[in-house]
């Protein structure tokens, strides 16, 4: 047996420990959303993954007033925070070379914030804006030490990944904007299903590894040596494999939104909850079920009553 896969188990074990002990289930279920998709489905998500969004916004006082707009719909004290961030230059659109691998993201300096989203000028640049802010007023609930830090994370990202779908929510009756908008969350769904390659095929390949199989096999059941390449660099370098956040954050919070009667005021309530780090209600109101049908039956839901 490989040394190598022992001493990543005992990373993700330490780690995330969350992760570690749902990793068997995470396997069946990232599996089974990938395969589970009918074509009608899968032709609308990769269609918008394929497509570029067709408005452009008159200036950056139009992406921040849609937000102020939306946000109203939660809470009208958010927009003072807007208002005065405004006012002091803390929300910053950059050139996508500046951002690097991210499209927003926020920065601390001196005890001062900044959210930076990566300068586009389509739609797209409101649902970065909304998701900062969502992080920004839901940030508390990572520091309830309770609960292990991965399951944190999940939790934050489904307060930020409703709080996208209620924004979608708002735009549906935007003419102009509406189309746009509904690729903008085709591409999000596209992505949870279809990027979490580095998570799935990382645990397929320390499976295969503790299964003591050889180079040769790998390479032949994985298809090519710069896969299992890669893959071996995350293994020996302890790499962490975080894009199943973003897959189960989105998948609750999808589930939340198909299922809910007014999604602003349950985003309102999560945020008050997150802030308070009351992470009992999280615990008590989220369900973790791992059931690739029926994400794969909501995903089904939700797009066939957005088009």
């Amino acid at each position: 047996m490989d040394r190598s896969a022992i001493d990543y188990l005992n990373y993700l074990e330490d780690s995330d420990p969350y992760f570690y002990h749902n990793f068997k289930e995470f396997i069946v279920y990232a599996s089974g959303l990938n395969k589970g998709l009918k074509d009608e489905e899968y032709d609308d998500l990769k269609n918008s993954k394929e497509s570029d969004y067709n408005v452009t916004l008159r200036d950056k006082r139009t992406t921040v007033n849609i937000v102020k707009n939306f946000f109203y719909k939660i809470s009208p004290n958010i927009i003072r925070q807007i208002d005065f961030d405004m006012q002091n230059n803390n929300i910053v659109f950059l050139p996508k070379e500046q951002m690097g691998k991210v499209l927003s993201r926020i920065t601390l300096k001196d005890g001062n914030y900044k959210i930076e989203v990566v300068d586009s000028s389509k739609i797209e640049e409101s649902y970065l804006l909304v998701r900062e802010y969502a992080r920004l007023f839901s940030g508390n609930i990572l520091d309830a030490t309770e609960i292990d830090k991965g399951l944190r994370k999940v939790y934050l990202e489904v307060i930020i990944s409703l709080t996208e779908f209620a924004l979608a929510k708002h735009l549906a009756t935007n003419k102009s904007l509406m189309n746009d908008s509904r690729n903008y969350i085709n591409k999000k769904l596209y992505d949870s299903i279809y990027n979490m390659n580095d998570s799935y095929m990382t645990l397929i390949y320390l499976g295969y590894l503790l299964e003591g199989k050889t180079n040769e096999e790998i390479v032949r059941l994985l298809g090519k040596q710069e896969i299992v390449d890669k893959l071996s660099y995350i293994i020996k370098n302890k790499k962490p494999c975080n894009d199943y956040i973003y897959t189960l954050g989105t998948m609750f919070a999808l589930r939340i939104a198909n299922n809910c009667d007014n999604i602003y005021d349950v985003v309102n309530t999560f945020y008050i909850k997150a802030s308070s780090m009351h992470y009992q209600y999280f615990l008590s109101n989220i369900s973790l079920e791992l059931n690739q049908n029926e994400s794969v039956e909501e995903i089904t839901y939700y797009i066939r009553n957005n088009k």
